[in-house]
């Protein structure tokens, strides 16, 4: 397209030219030709300038283009958003379901075996999508003051309530 503007651009001069020999072969020689001259001229330089000042006069708009391209690239779409919003809503559910898991072996082991404290860290299938969400893969317990504390016995009491294999279950006493 900028090609064909230019070419268009090119072929007015050509005929403006063309057209201002001709005025000035017929125009007889006498003061009136000068003043002719000057006006054919002005229609020349003005069929130049013509292409310039329409760019100049949409200047604005080529800077407003380029703000609004520059803001696009800096805030994200609602899309984007929306995708990250997602990702993060993901991520919470899991970080709050693996935390409430952890909670409650610790008040059930608490109140069975009269412990101080423990720590559960669990490992769980955290992608949403996928049908076994949530589903333990492996628990670490690690256990302060439980000194007559039966391991086997609470790795088979947590396999069989949250049905993970016992040997992805490990107790740590302190």
């Amino acid at each position: 397209m900028p090609l064909d503007f230019f070419k268009n651009w090119v072929m007015q001069i050509v005929n403006i030219a063309i057209l201002a020999l001709i005025l000035e072969m017929l125009i007889p020689s006498s003061s009136l030709k000068k003043y002719a001259k000057v006006a054919i001229g002005l229609v020349i330089i003005t069929v130049i300038l013509n292409p310039i000042l329409s760019f100049l006069k949409e200047a604005p708009s080529l800077e407003a283009q380029i703000f609004k391209s520059d803001y696009l690239l800096r805030n994200p779409s609602i899309d984007t958003l929306s995708e990250k919003a997602k990702e993060n809503t993901k991520y919470l559910v899991a970080k709050e379901y693996k935390r409430r898991v952890a909670k409650e072996i610790e008040e059930k082991l608490k109140s069975l075996y009269d412990l101080k404290e423990i720590e559960v860290e669990t490992v769980i299938e955290e992608d949403l999508d996928k049908k076994d969400f949530g589903k333990i893969k492996s628990l670490v317990l690690q256990i302060k003051g439980g000194k007559d504390l039966n391991k086997e016995e609470v790795k088979k009491l947590i396999s069989a309530f949250y049905n993970v294999p016992l040997k992805n279950i490990t107790i740590k006493e302190e």
